[in-house]
């Protein structure tokens, strides 16, 4: 739309400036053959920019090849421009009735050269460059706009995130089992486990509650806060929970989704290890590999179906939902079995970006810690 309204527009603006030298008909011909030429042309330079765009060709270079394909175009537009408008001249004049209003102009037209004159590289050069400039420039203002929505997506199903996640580890049943097997270890006088217990449960609400102003969190600091997870979950269900979480050193400073493993890991344990009397195990991977942040969750359990997981349920929907906001097409989830056969995993690929250095620094010191 954008396209074709502003050559028309163009076009319309050319007719009238021309009209008081030409008259309505030679003007118009002559308007109408060169917007038509100049729309043709400008549209394999959109074919062209879209395609660097793609790649990731940085602003500087798209400026040079936008210069460069204007000095090109332009003795082109012009030479394909003086063909077709002699050849429909040539035909005009033969009409009776209609030749003479032509006659004038066809011979000012016959006498110009087939080469781009000098006087002319600057109206066609300069109205080609002023297209690929509206072209990137537009563009660039709608990327603007689509990264914007795009934000104010991810914070709202990051906000929804942050509500199912309270009230997933602060209802009631949570809570009940916790200070049940809290209770149980006391009537055991076993108050060495109690009170780490009690620790654990309280750093696993505080690092709930102080993560969840930030979309994105580093791997180390969403390890923290899945280890104390696991933990209590250790202490409830004992060895019927077996569970590793293993990452890559160098993934530590890398930005994820803030508690985006632990629905998945819920999931897991819900699913996958109590779904059998004698437990099972689970496993978390975090890796990097060729620029992306790989994490996966997988467990031993029954799988897809059969009382196992569902491919998408809440938490998994929810999750998808969120790599989408924040990244787009950049990043995807996928489910299924796992590699070996059996089981159930879940894969999380998005863009491997590492935080500032001071946030990363900290976060590794912490995972060391």
């Amino acid at each position: 739309m954008l396209h074709f309204g502003g050559w028309i527009a163009y076009g319309t603006i050319s007719v009238a400036w021309e009209m008081a030298y030409w008259g309505p008909f030679p003007s118009g011909l002559e308007s109408l053959l060169w917007i038509g030429w100049g729309s043709g042309i400008t549209l394999v330079f959109r074919s062209v920019f879209r395609r660097a765009r793609a790649a990731g060709v940085s602003y500087k270079s798209l400026g040079l090849l936008a210069l460069t394909m204007s000095l090109i175009g332009a003795p082109v537009w012009w030479a394909l421009h003086m063909a077709l408008l002699r050849a429909t001249l040539a035909g005009l004049l033969h009409l009776h009735g209609i030749g003479a209003h032509f006659t004038p102009f066809a011979i000012v037209i016959s006498k110009e050269p087939w080469l781009l004159p000098v006087d002319e590289v600057f109206p066609y050069g300069c109205a080609l460059l002023t297209w690929s400039s509206l072209y990137f420039g537009i563009n660039a203002m709608l990327d603007l706009e689509i990264e914007r929505a795009r934000v104010v997506r991810a914070l709202k199903l990051a906000d929804s995130a942050r509500l199912r996640a309270l009230q997933s580890q602060l209802n009631p049943h949570f809570l009940f089992n916790s200070l049940n097997g809290i209770a149980t270890l006391i009537r055991e006088n076993d108050g060495t486990m109690a009170a780490e217990m009690v620790d654990t449960l309280s750093d696993f609400l505080r690092l709930t509650l102080q993560k969840f102003e930030s979309p994105e969190i580093v791997v180390a600091e969403e390890l923290e806060f899945i280890e104390r997870y696991l933990r209590i979950q250790r202490f409830r269900f004992g060895s019927r929970l077996r569970a590793s979480v293993d990452a890559d050193p160098e993934t530590y400073g890398a930005l994820l989704p803030t508690l985006i493993l632990q629905p998945l890991v819920e999931n897991a344990v819900r699913h996958g290890v109590l779904a059998r009397e004698e437990g099972g195990a689970l496993s978390v991977s975090i890796r990097k590999r060729d620029g992306v942040l790989v994490v996966s969750v997988e467990d031993d359990g029954p799988g897809i179906g059969a009382g196992g997981a569902k491919a998408f349920g809440v938490g998994l929907g929810n999750s998808a939902e969120r790599l989408s906001a924040l990244y787009g097409d950049d990043a995807n989830m996928s489910v299924g079995p796992r590699p070996g056969g059996g089981g159930f995993a879940v894969v999380l690929r998005l863009p491997f970006r590492k935080a500032p250095e001071t946030r990363a620094s900290s976060s590794r010191l912490a995972a060391a810690v």
